[in-house]
């Protein structure tokens, strides 16, 4: 499965909670959406280095990104839950970083681990 194929299939799953993914397929799911997510502010940043007059332009750019974001939330949810479940855990412990922000940590690091053997 290339990269692509595995941020698209992230998306056709996005409201499927069961079951399981790979590693490739959740870190492609998140890169990509955080370089998409990034982008205005990039052009932003680029905007004010060639002429700082282009400073308001954060105003359009941050809500660009805010707004990108939004659909991206529940089919990382579910991504990130089929990734847990991949390695043994459940889903919940991928939710909890909706409840306890610096757990993102622990969930990222939970996200690099090797698949359970029970899992597939």
């Amino acid at each position: 499965m290339t990269n692509g194929q595995a941020y698209f299939n992230g998306w056709k799953k996005g409201l499927d909670f069961s079951g399981v993914a790979s590693r490739q397929e959740f870190w492609s799911f998140l890169l990509i959406n955080l370089l998409i997510l990034a982008l205005p502010l990039a052009a932003w940043f680029l905007a004010i280095q060639h002429n700082s007059q282009y400073g308001v332009f954060i105003f359009f750019a941050a809500p660009l990104s805010g707004l990108l974001s939004l659909p991206m939330i529940v089919p990382l949810l579910a991504v990130g839950c089929r990734r847990m479940h991949d390695i043994g855990r459940s889903g919940w412990w991928f939710a909890l970083c909706l409840i306890i922000p610096w757990f993102l940590i622990v969930a990222l690091w939970l996200c690099c681990l090797k698949p359970a053997a029970s899992s597939r």
